[in-house]
């Protein structure tokens, strides 16, 4: 048999059997298989220490609490007000965990919080969402950093591509951006208290980053 690929390749061989395809039921079935292991939140910091607790400006790993991906349906703009009511919704289906809604793109949020979650707690809340809403656990798959100190913006501006003026990028304010060359999403938690999430294969890489560009004020970091 002559087959042909989307390219437009041509190249013969025989069919692929029925029994090869992945038919709905498996897909079904592998999603619960993965949804029932459990996955472990372990720092890929266990050995270093919190921060520097006699420098200007802290670092320190945020080593509890989780962080989930919401996708909703895309729009050409970030609508505070659809934020605001989604926030409602989580409070009102998960009012044990709190937690807050970080814009991470037009129908995009990440819900972070301070409290651990269960696989199975997952599911109940991920169960409960509307339809238009789909739930992804990333607490595995990112790392929160929080940068701190009176000098902090002073380090920040050192990499990051946004303004950290208060007067333009307030207290609970988030924004994805790039702090040399690692994307990372940043959120003000205070005037001069930040949190930094970033993919967890990237986390060393901006551990280090942030105590070079601290080091003007902390002195030298190995």
């Amino acid at each position: 048999m002559v087959k042909k690929s989307s390219s437009g390749t041509v190249w013969p061989g025989p069919a692929l059997p029925a029994s090869c395809a992945i038919r709905p039921l498996s897909i079904q079935r592998m999603r619960s298989s993965m949804r029932d292991f459990p996955l472990n939140n372990v720092s890929p910091f266990a050995t270093m220490p919190d921060g520097q607790a006699h420098g200007a400006i802290h670092i320190a790993p945020v080593r509890t609490g989780f962080v989930f991906h919401v996708l909703g349906q895309a729009t050409g703009t970030i609508d505070q007000t659809r934020q605001q009511q989604l926030q409602k919704m989580m409070d009102a289906i998960a009012p044990d965990l709190g937690g807050e809604l970080r814009v991470l793109s037009p129908g995009q949020w990440f819900w972070v919080g301070e409290n651990d979650v269960s696989q199975g707690r997952f599911g109940e809340i991920a169960g409960q969402l509307p339809g238009e809403f789909a739930l992804s656990d990333q607490t595995h798959g990112r790392v929160r950093l929080r940068v701190t100190g009176a000098r902090v913006c002073d380090v920040l501006a050192k990499g990051v591509m946004i303004d950290l003026d208060e007067g333009i990028f307030g207290v609970g304010q988030s924004a994805m951006t790039q702090i040399g060359h690692i994307g990372a999403m940043v959120t003000r938690l205070d005037r001069d208290s930040f949190e930094i999430t970033v993919l967890r294969s990237f986390a060393d890489s901006l551990w280090h980053e942030l105590h070079h560009m601290a080091a003007e004020f902390n002195g030298p970091h190995s």
